[in-house]
């Protein structure tokens, strides 16, 4: 991925490749809001898009937009959030927007 072009490739990768010994867990949050595909659904969508050249922004179309659309349907991300004084808040207008299906 590249911020200077704000765009990225889709690829398929093993896990540990990604996060070598570094920790990580699996977070599916919006379960309780959303049904998740079958696991073969999502996989197949996946498989479809690798190495095809993705628009990237952080706002509406990062890394968790991208896999909420392939495990609910919906792209939706909580990782784009201002600075204001001394606490971090949501962006509404972003919020919104991510929650929008293109």
């Amino acid at each position: 991925m590249s911020t200077l072009t704000e765009k990225t490739v889709v690829k398929k990768e093993l896990l540990y490749d990604v996060v070598g010994r570094d920790k990580y867990q699996i977070n599916n949050k919006h379960d309780d809001k959303y049904s998740p595909l079958p696991p073969s659904k999502i996989v197949q969508r996946a498989e479809e898009l690798l190495g095809q050249e993705l628009p990237y922004s952080l706002p509406c179309e990062n890394c968790e937009h991208f896999v909420n659309k392939l495990l609910y349907g919906v792209t939706q991300s909580n990782q784009a959030r201002v600075k204001r004084g001394f606490t971090e808040e949501l962006i509404p207008e972003i919020a919104e927007a991510a929650l929008a299906d293109k």
